[in-house]
């Protein structure tokens, strides 16, 4: 009988991975607690402080406890002064431009008149009188150019002069008219947002300003390779199985040299439709191919012969049972 030696015990892959989380962990705290260095400089400092803990669970259900860190950023006597006194002005401006917005409920309370009676009055109101008094004073101008030449009011060539005069007036108006009707919504529209653009302008400088952190240093725990510790396992119990499957094929090639005196009688489930995991490990002297394999049904790894095969060979060999899987004459078969 050939004496299989045991191979060694594979490494629990749950307790590897969690003796590996721990000794991360314990890793990753170290490195935070170097990474937080204190800083003192003229302008302040910047402290870090362990504020609380944290429980962390792995997968496998073990627990951790992990530091939890704070930093503390403090300006120096003079930069605190001056930070106070900016909050201050600024906490003002603010007031101001709530202050101000009562004056400006009326504006946005009322709508922008664009109309084109709204921009017309505009242009009267506030250009027309300039470009009148212009012209008034060329024609009192071209009145008197008239005269001087002798020609006297009421004359075709006065009609004629006037009615020159009156048309490029006309003309003139008409341009200054459309461009001055687009001068006029802008304004409109200047006017009212007046108002707002001062209590922006008051608004933008009365803003909170976020603080500025301190980047903080980062620590990452390294990944387990919990699947390769399993794999590895595995590979360590097929390197058995293959051991024990090649001292089999030693001793059943040794078995069957012995010829099919010692194989007498019919063998049961000697029908591939019984096994599984099948694999071709030699060949007997009459070209009938040797396996390896397992009963479907369970039980150690097996050496034998295929019905199938054995049928091509020695058909007398082989029968179909009852159950209708083959049975095998190893006797007859070996022979």
């Amino acid at each position: 009988m050939v004496s299989t030696p045991k191979a060694p015990k594979a490494p629990d892959p749950t307790q590897t991975a969690a003796a590996q989380t721990a000794t991360n962990v314990d890793t990753a705290i170290a490195n935070a607690g170097l990474s937080h260095t204190n800083q003192y400089t003229p302008d302040g400092s910047l402290e870090y402080k362990q504020t609380s803990k944290s429980i962390m669970k792995d997968q496998n259900g073990k627990t951790y406890e992990l530091p939890v860190y704070s930093a503390y950023q403090t300006y120096s006597p003079q930069n605190q002064a001056i930070y106070d006194q900016t909050q201050q002005t600024q906490l003002g401006l603010a007031k101001l431009a709530n202050d101000q917005t009562g004056k400006i409920s009326g504006i946005l309370g009322t709508n922008v008149d664009l109309s084109a009676g709204n921009v017309d009055k505009y242009v009267n109101d506030h250009w027309q009188f300039g470009f009148n008094n212009q012209w008034d004073r060329d024609q009192a101008s071209l009145d008197q150019s008239l005269a001087d030449k002798g020609i006297s009011m009421g004359s075709a060539a006065y009609d004629n002069a006037l009615r020159d005069f009156s048309t490029r007036k006309q003309a003139a108006s008409d341009q200054y008219l459309g461009d001055m009707y687009s001068n006029a919504q802008n304004a409109i529209l200047t006017e009212r947002n007046q108002p707002l653009n001062e209590i922006s302008a008051l608004m933008s400088g009365s803003q909170v300003h976020q603080p500025s952190y301190v980047n903080t240093p980062t620590t990452q725990l390294p990944n387990v390779d919990q699947a390769g510790l399993i794999n590895e396992n595995y590979n360590q119990k097929m390197g058995q199985y293959n051991q024990q499957v090649a001292q089999s094929n030693a001793a059943m090639g040794g078995l069957f040299g012995l010829g099919g005196s010692l194989l007498g009688g019919w063998a049961m489930k000697s029908d591939r439709r019984l096994k599984e995991n099948i694999s071709r490990v030699g060949t007997l002297d009459n070209g009938l191919p040797v396996y390896a394999y397992r009963y479907k049904d369970g039980g150690p790894v097996q050496i034998g012969l295929m019905s199938d095969d054995v049928r091509e060979v020695h058909p007398d060999a082989v029968f179909e049972a009852a159950d209708g899987f083959d049975r095998v004459d190893y006797q007859r078969a070996v022979a």
